[in-house]
């Protein structure tokens, strides 16, 4: 009678992610196939400190260790946050994420490193046994070692339009959590506020659907969505080769630093991938998956291109100030009536 939908973020669409396997942004696809708007999706977070080993999954160095007296180190071993911002490490998100990425480009490298070597051990170990733990594991010991990191796609701030109640613009449809876009977080996202807004827009959901049903005992349900992917047969497709290169294309021309030149390359090679993948029937998740991340990234590119200015996470080094003139507003995304 009523569905809500709780299927969580998008962070897999980008090559550097926290995000788990399963975050391939399918909810996001799904309301926006059957008619919800998707409200701010040029706005993802991208973490400033993940650990960066080959191979290794992006484990998140939290901001914490920063807040307990880390510091960022270049590969000369140069501590370079203070040239960037007076608050050095403890700048916000976005800022630290730009200053590594920079800072990265200077020294061609591929990360830098975070240096607690000047904590006392013990309290180290007290105050971080997880991070020290996946460290360990890859023959860092974080009391005598600099930890190698770099920033990583992490929350997406957009998402299906909800108002107070979590309530979408499809009758009988819910969204909450990263999934939706309840304006909470405007254009950045403070540390933690996630869990709360999952919470608090959960109880909404929960609470609001069941007093609508209660509300409404003789209430019919005629309505329901079709959905046909067509009629063309799965061909010769290399779907994990087109869903790497999705996301090596998404962290190169749509990351922390965009411009007009690459995100025009970004949605014609994804319009290009979605001519010939939209249209195909599969038998596995994997495509189902993939047909999502390409609708999601596509969806991502067309908000960027459209929102000249630098605000938040999103920033554009073609019109780096912020401009409240003209974009002091919200871009809505809802797909057209057939």
């Amino acid at each position: 009678k009523r569905t809500i939908r709780a299927t969580g973020g998008c962070g897999q669409v980008y090559r550097e992610t926290t995000n788990p396997d399963v975050a391939t942004g399918d909810g996001l696809a799904m309301a926006y196939r059957a008619g919800a708007a998707l409200q701010d999706m040029e706005f993802m977070q991208f973490h400033p400190t993940t650990l960066y080993i080959a191979g290794a999954v992006r484990f998140l160095i939290t901001e914490t260790v920063r807040g307990e007296g880390g510091i960022l180190r270049n590969k000369k071993g140069e501590r370079f946050m203070p040239k960037y911002h007076p608050q050095a490490e403890l700048a916000p998100r976005d800022v630290v994420s730009q200053s590594i990425l920079k800072e990265m480009q200077k020294t061609d490298q591929t990360h830098v490193y975070i240096d607690v070597r000047h904590i006392p051990k013990e309290r180290l170990y007290a105050r971080f046994p997880k991070i020290r733990e996946i460290c360990a594991s890859f023959g860092i010991d974080i009391a005598r070692d600099l930890i190698p990191v770099r920033p990583s796609a992490h929350y997406m701030i957009g998402g299906v339009k909800v108002n107070r109640f979590s309530r979408t613009a499809i009758k009988q449809l819910y969204a909450c959590g990263e999934v939706a876009c309840t304006g909470m977080h405007g254009a950045n996202r403070l540390g933690s506020n996630s869990l709360l807004e999952g919470l608090v827009t959960g109880y909404m959901a929960g609470t609001d659907s069941s007093k609508s049903i209660q509300r409404s005992k003789r209430e019919q349900f005629p309505y329901t969505i079709q959905e046909f992917a067509g009629g063309s047969k799965i061909s010769w497709l290399d779907l994990n080769d087109i869903g790497n290169s999705l996301k090596s294309l998404m962290w190169r021309d749509v990351g922390i630093e965009r411009d007009e030149k690459h995100l025009l390359e970004a949605e014609e090679m994804i319009e290009m991938w979605c001519s010939y993948v939209m249209d195909k029937e599969f038998a596995n998740p994997t495509g189902w998956e993939l047909q999502n991340m390409l609708l999601v990234s596509r969806l991502i590119v067309i908000c960027a291109r459209k929102r000249r200015e630098s605000r938040g996470v999103h920033h554009r080094y073609d019109y780096p100030k912020t401009e409240d003139t003209h974009w002091k507003k919200h871009i809505t995304m809802k797909k057209a009536k057939s």
